[in-house]
């Protein structure tokens, strides 16, 4: 009988298919006993009802974007905000409208700049926040700004364009040719209830974000692929800040490799002295796949600046003190260097001893050729050969200068 039953197809179909009737009503009987509900009906109204609401009152929480996002559509026009500054017919008018979370909250704020006719083409911008309101908050505003310009940050801070007129590369020379020179980077401030200038981490290739920006876009495209070599913006670094000779010789510490986003390079001067600096730097915005390197700091064994802090704000003049290698009294000199890297004050550092290892301290006066607020710069210690009068050793550190 068993060995007729699986040689016959037929009765195993059957047998089958009994096996599958008999474990359905064992499951509609389990599901219908006390345990699940108290009947059909209510077993498949319940568990329906639970997850309507949950999917009802689970929306997501918005997030904060980075860098510029889409306005609403009510308030993206230029023309919208015309009448809010208000601007003035044939005078001035509103150029762009950016919005971001400049805030730090979800909620979209408006970057609004206004341009006026005229020699100089002056840029007044103005931050809103409800923006959709009748009566849209302004938070910040900054006027003024000779040939300028205005964007948003990847960091969502605002970042200023502007000709200083008085500067090095434009005293004296003809409104067509001034140049851009002077950049500014301004972020929201809870504490002060509104923007406030900030100093970009880097020392060189870039002195600011708002060229960091820019140069990475122009490297992106194909220029400048010496930013792309830890070691090589180092030595240009020596060469650029220091005067040393393009033979200097940078050996890579650390990192500094295709996929890193930090370095330590040494660069050797290849004049009688040889002395060394470490230079230290960071991917911009961390970004292994093709970010530029940006010197973040720069220093040279047995001297040091310990007052001020690196990214401090200071106002003229400023107390500086440190360490070094006094020779006859003399460590070196302390240097403020403006957003062109141009020395707009100095003072000696002269050692609490004769000679040997020991500390300094000087007041550095400064005067800036831009007096409309702060510029990024650097305060810088060196020392220098007694063999050729060379830079011998620098520390430099990244500051924010007040005018």
């Amino acid at each position: 009988m068993q060995k007729k039953l699986f040689s016959s197809g037929k009765h195993q179909g059957i047998a089958m298919s009994l096996s599958l009737l008999f474990l359905l009503a064992g499951l509609l009987t389990a599901c219908s006993m006390p345990g699940g509900s108290s009947s059909g009906g209510s077993a498949s109204s319940s568990p329906t009802t639970l997850a309507t609401s949950s999917v009802s009152t689970s929306t997501p929480t918005p997030g904060i974007g980075l860098g510029s996002q889409p306005c609403p559509v009510a308030v993206s026009a230029p023309s919208h905000w015309d009448p809010v500054i208000p601007t003035q017919a044939n005078v001035s008018k509103v150029e762009s409208v950016t919005c971001a979370n400049l805030m730090g909250n979800p909620t979209l704020q408006a970057l609004v700049t206004v341009r006026f006719d005229g020699t100089g083409s002056n840029l007044d911008l103005y931050v809103y926040n409800n923006i959709t309101d009748a009566n849209p908050a302004q938070v910040f505003k900054l006027q003024g700004l000779y040939k300028g310009n205005a964007k948003i940050s990847n960091y969502n801070t605002v970042l200023t364009g502007e000709v200083d007129q008085n500067s090095s590369v434009n005293i004296g020379k003809a409104n067509a040719a001034l140049t851009q020179d002077l950049f500014r980077e301004f972020k929201w401030s809870d504490g002060a209830g509104t923007f406030v200038p900030v100093s970009f981490p880097g020392l060189f290739p870039d002195l600011t974000r708002y060229q960091a920006e820019t140069d990475q876009a122009q490297v992106n495209q194909g220029h400048d692929p010496w930013k792309l070599s830890a070691a090589t913006v180092s030595s240009n670094l020596a060469v650029t800040l220091l005067k040393w000779s393009t033979s200097a010789q940078t050996t890579i510490v650390s990192g500094g490799g295709q996929h890193d986003v930090d370095a330590v390079v040494t660069v050797k001067n290849t004049g009688p002295v040889g002395n060394t600096i470490k230079v230290t730097l960071s991917r911009l915005e961390g970004n292994a796949n093709g970010g530029i390197w940006e010197a973040t700091a720069v220093e040279t064994t047995g001297m040091s600046i310990t007052s001020p802090q690196n990214r401090d704000r200071l106002n003229s003049p400023v107390a500086v003190s440190g360490t070094g290698s006094a020779f006859e009294g003399k460590i070196g000199q302390v240097v403020v260097l403006d957003h062109l890297y141009n020395p707009i004050g100095h003072a000696d550092a002269n050692g609490a001893t004769g000679n040997g290892p020991t500390t300094f301290s000087a007041n550095v006066s400064f005067s800036s050729t831009f007096k409309g607020g702060t510029q990024e710069g650097i305060v810088q210690l060196y020392s220098r050969s007694n063999a050729d009068g060379s830079i011998a050793g620098a520390v430099m550190i990244k500051e924010l200068l007040s005018a």
